[in-house]
């Protein structure tokens, strides 16, 4: 995982896995650009081979955390594998794929 922040933006960039195991990394992550006020907070998701149960709860929470806070949450290149978990969770129009460059 990578993080970069620019004018009051920031992009983590998740590759690998997204399960129990690793998900308390990127939610500690999250919060702290939180509570900095990021804005947007994008998430590039190109990297990620796998998410399982705990890594979907983490992402509805902090895009709930986020957006309830007026700023913009955005999940960017989703790959085909984790794209279909969106689609088999019943996310895909929660998480649907921002492909702007904010």
């Amino acid at each position: 995982m990578s993080v970069e922040q620019n004018n009051g933006a920031a992009l983590v960039t998740v590759g690998g896995e997204l399960e129990f195991g690793t998900a308390a990394s990127l939610r500690h992550t999250l919060i702290d650009l939180a509570q900095k006020g990021c804005n947007p907070l994008v998430i590039d998701l190109g990297g990620l081979g796998f998410i399982d149960s705990s890594g979907l709860s983490l992402l509805v929470q902090a895009k709930q955390r986020i957006e309830s806070q007026g700023h913009r949450f955005v999940l960017r290149n989703p790959s085909d594998c984790v794209q279909r978990v969106f689609e088999i969770s019943g996310l895909t129009e929660l998480f649907a794929p921002d492909e702007s460059n904010s």
